[in-house]
């Protein structure tokens, strides 16, 4: 959750909502990419609604740092480079992921763009972040949690997490080791895309919050979880009014659930992997239960790929299923 989170909304004038309009000014959802690239302004829009909905939030959370550190701030053309850094020094100090850290770039980096574009800051005024000085990247070793480490941060959210979302957190958590999920997509599960005759979970266009909107079947999960997996889907049958939905607070609850596991694995002395080490874990698990029914290195890849919704197989090979199991 952030450290400065907004108490109510924000006011017309206010600093976020000035961030709220600029960003309202790029964004130009179902645009064509290809036409904007060959105009020269694709790197100054927005064109995703997810996307806009990250860097909405982003925003917020930058105008309310700025804010608490500097009040004299009161427009985007007062925002400097120092500034910039100071926000970023704080989000490391947060302890957040590369690739989560990078996504924070990503925005400011958008702002810096789209404030010259609109003519609020002077096309030969120095970058808000220097090229080359702020470089994250998502973790892509095929490192995943053991099973021993996972099962020790279950039990360490379940007796010693918050009490507002150790119960929950720990489902999200069991729920990505049992059918590979993101952690949004798990946040976003509803009952009826559960199967628990093919022990598959279906995710829809859209509605699901896969990564590009794409609807997908995960490979089924073990018999094991049989017992959690009715469990859930009872849980969301139980949300009628909320459209079956398994959790609530979705929006805010994978925030929440990281925060947990870092939690845990610093109480552990466990090497956090965030909840992607979770996925990974599942990912290599699927891989060498596909070896053992006889297929191929490849065929294994590629099922696993579709299984965690890549389009590429590269991206599983890199990142996923580890160089040793490739060669069992």
């Amino acid at each position: 959750m952030s450290m400065w989170k907004r108490e109510r909304p924000a006011r017309a004038g206010s600093l976020g909502h000035q961030l709220l309009q600029v960003l309202k000014t790029v964004f130009k959802p179902g645009a064509s990419r290809h036409a904007a690239k060959q105009r020269g302004d694709a790197d100054v829009l927005i064109f995703g609604k997810e996307t806009m909905r990250k860097y909405v939030a982003q925003g917020f959370e930058l105008a309310e740092y700025l804010k608490a550190e500097y009040p004299d701030c009161r427009r985007p053309a007062d925002i400097t480079p120092e500034m910039c850094a100071g926000f970023m020094e704080a989000l490391l100090d947060r302890g957040l992921a590369g690739g989560t850290l990078g996504r924070y770039v990503a925005f400011l980096r958008k702002l810096d763009r789209a404030l010259r574009y609109l003519g609020q800051i002077a096309d030969d005024a120095p970058p808000l972040l220097p090229i080359g000085e702020w470089s994250f990247r998502a973790n892509t070793s095929t490192l995943a949690y053991t099973e021993a480490e996972t099962l020790a941060v279950l039990n360490q959210i379940r007796e010693h997490g918050s009490d507002k979302y150790k119960d929950v957190a720990a489902q999200v958590v069991e729920l990505m080791l049992a059918t590979g999920l993101r952690i949004r997509e798990a946040a976003y599960l509803r009952a009826e895309w559960i199967d628990l005759a093919a022990r598959q979970v279906r995710l829809v266009k859209n509605t699901s919050r896969t990564k590009g909107g794409k609807p997908r079947l995960t490979a089924p999960y073990h018999p094991a979880f049989d017992d959690f997996m009715a469990g859930l889907k009872a849980q969301g049958a139980g949300r009628p009014d909320d459209h079956g939905c398994v959790f609530g607070d979705r929006a805010s609850l994978p925030g929440h659930v990281r925060a947990e596991i870092r939690r845990a694995c610093r109480a552990l002395g466990i090497q956090p992997l965030g909840s992607h080490g979770f996925r990974k874990l599942n990912a290599q698990a699927v891989y060498a239960e596909l070896r053992a029914a006889g297929l191929d290195d490849e065929a294994a890849r590629l099922t696993v790929a579709r299984h965690l919704g890549h389009n590429r197989v590269r991206v599983t090979v890199q990142s996923y299923v580890s160089a040793q199991r490739q060669r069992d």
